[in-house]
């Protein structure tokens, strides 16, 4: 079975209000919303930021059920996600799991949050996807009264996925084919960093990332000179499709199918959609996990002296 191709997302639904918060539509009424007011002899950046996020949702309405799924509350929601990005993990997975705990008020509120902390948090094509936040929000979930134990299959599933192959763990390793028949297996592969580029041969944005990569100087000179090596697998059944399209794949790249198909039936990794990136250590433990294009560019570009653009 196919996965989907990651479509190519630009829109972020916010923006920043500055002294470290973003800021909040103004079309939001303050009947129904009213926005926390931080201290005034809070000065430091970082304690404002973790008051802000804190009670976040203390002036929230659950009264008003169109409110609920309004597009106020929707923008509410991908601000609160930005604000984040200026505390540390202890505060904002205290804040998320405080914003679902509140939800729970209401069944219709914690219902709708929980949608939108799928569309946002883990959906492939969401350009703030971010497996950081959705853990706190799935462990919430997966103690929440508000769910029955078959609601709670779902999550339980995507926390387990999620805590696999975390940066710093070791990557699974796996067994690959080359169009020419080798075999050969992912941990063989020497060098100081590993790409690991799980596709499809009829992925039209799997096209455009091998394009991009392939054209940036500094990546192909990393490959180069051995201190990068780029192992694009194809994960799924149909080998013929695989093996027409494997002459079209970026010179210097590994091309290998994983036929013996542990990759979906283990979920070695897992691919929601495609491409999907991990890059690895020399040791093969897991640097990014489910990578952009431009974490991936912009955690090479510092590692390496050659710009990489």
């Amino acid at each position: 079975m196919f996965a989907a191709c990651r479509q190519n997302r630009t829109d972020t639904p916010s923006g920043d209000g500055g002294n470290g918060v973003p800021a909040i539509k103004d079309t939001v009424h303050v009947a129904h919303y009213i926005r926390p007011e931080i201290p005034q002899m809070m000065t430091a950046p970082e304690q404002r930021a973790a008051y802000y996020v804190k009670h976040y949702w203390d002036g929230y309405s659950l009264a008003d059920t169109a409110f609920i799924h309004s597009d106020d509350t929707e923008q509410l929601y991908a601000d609160f996600l930005n604000a984040l990005q200026y505390v540390d993990a202890t505060e904002y997975r205290s804040a998320l799991q405080s914003m679902m705990s509140r939800m729970e008020a209401d069944s219709t509120a914690y219902a709708h949050f929980c949608t939108l902390g799928e569309k946002y948090l883990y959906d492939p094509n969401s350009p703030m996807r971010n497996e950081d936040y959705y853990i706190p929000v799935l462990e919430q979930m997966l103690a929440s009264a508000r769910l029955t134990e078959p609601d709670k299959l779902r999550p339980a599933d995507r926390l387990k996925q999620a805590l696999k192959n975390r940066p710093g763990m070791k990557a699974p390793d796996f067994s690959y084919v080359t169009p020419k028949g080798k075999q050969a297996r992912m941990s063989g592969i020497t060098a100081d960093y590993t790409l690991l580029f799980f596709y499809d041969p009829d992925c039209t944005n799997c096209r455009k990332y091998e394009q991009i990569l392939s054209e940036m100087p500094a990546f192909v000179e990393m490959q180069e000179k051995g201190v990068l090596r780029v192992l694009a697998v194809y994960p799924d059944e149909d080998e013929e499709e695989w093996l027409l399209k494997s002459s079209q794949m970026p010179r210097g790249w590994i091309v290998g199918w994983n036929k013996q198909g542990d990759i979906r039936s283990k979920t070695l990794y897992e691919i929601r959609a495609t491409p999907t990136m991990y890059l690895l250590d020399k040791q093969k433990k897991v640097i990014l996990k489910d990578a952009s294009l431009e974490q991936t560019i912009q955690y090479l570009s510092a590692v390496y002296p050659g710009p990489i653009e």
